[in-house]
């Protein structure tokens, strides 16, 4: 967590604005801000630095990795500044470059959170049967072939509680890896396989591990039986390859209905 987290949130005297993102994860070392590199919570903070003349901390529901987009990602600020959310939404796309924009703004109670009042979060992996040059920026091409069916078998076993520690790489600040995944499908649209997923949680990489072995299953590599255990027995296996970041997208964060002013759908 960042140092600013706690003192932010605790601080009830302050405006607190939830706001919803989408951006192209292509060319963002991904959300959590970093020295020398582009990354989302930068590009957001300068931007409503600038126009509410003050500096800004944005608070991430979740941080998405280099590559990897996002459709609903959720963030809060706070800020003294009185400006209505209608002229903080546009000013602050008026200084985002295309890939990032801020697309929908409200007013929350003080105590509101980002992160830690989620009740589940939706991301969706997409991978193509062929190589399509038109596609490659948003979903992965494996340049093998798989089945379907086998892998929804598979998928079958992830929902419910379990340690995803086999599919996870570990972050200083996670100790244990136990996650509620409320659903989980596996689809073929005719040229691609897409993979959805709801959970309470995610640890670091878990979706893209939790691919990297579902096409595994799918190619015959591993057993329906091996895949079992990396759930069940997760001090007993090492961790999963991992799939490319491109093919993901975090598509939803839910929270409990808020008592607030109306939400702010706007944009330039």
């Amino acid at each position: 967590m960042h140092l600013n987290d706690t003192a932010e949130h605790q601080d009830p005297d302050r405006r607190r604005i939830k706001i919803k993102l989408e951006y192209d994860g292509t060319d963002f070392h991904g959300w959590q801000r970093q020295p020398n590199v582009r990354t989302v919570q930068e590009d957001v903070e300068k931007a409503l630095t600038s126009v509410l003349c003050e500096s800004i901390t944005v608070i991430g529901a979740g941080r998405t990795d280099a590559g990897v987009h996002a459709a609903g990602q959720a963030a809060h600020f706070s800020t003294e500044n009185p400006l209505d959310i209608v002229n903080i939404i546009n000013g602050a796309n008026s200084l985002l470059k295309k890939d990032l924009r801020i697309w929908d703004i409200a007013e929350v109670p003080a105590s509101f959170h980002a992160r830690f009042n989620a009740l589940n979060r939706c991301y969706r992996y997409r991978l193509l049967k062929r190589d399509q040059p038109l596609k490659c920026r948003y979903a992965w091409f494996p340049d093998c072939s798989w089945d379907d069916e086998v892998i929804r078998e598979a998928v079958c076993l992830l929902t419910g509680e379990h340690s995803f520690k086999s599919f996870s790489h570990a972050r200083p600040d996670e100790e244990e890896y136990i996650c509620n995944v409320i659903e989980a499908t596996w689809e073929y649209d005719g040229e691609s396989s897409v993979f959805t997923i709801i959970a309470d949680r995610f640890m670091h990489k878990m979706v893209r591990g939790i691919v990297g072995a579902l096409i595994d299953v799918g190619r015959g590599f591993m057993t329906l039986d091996s895949f079992s255990k990396l759930l069940e027995e997760p001090e007993n296996n090492g961790a999963t390859r991992v799939a490319q970041p491109q093919g993901l997208v975090l598509l939803e964060v839910k929270y409990l209905s808020l008592v607030s002013p109306p939400a702010i759908a706007g944009g330039e």
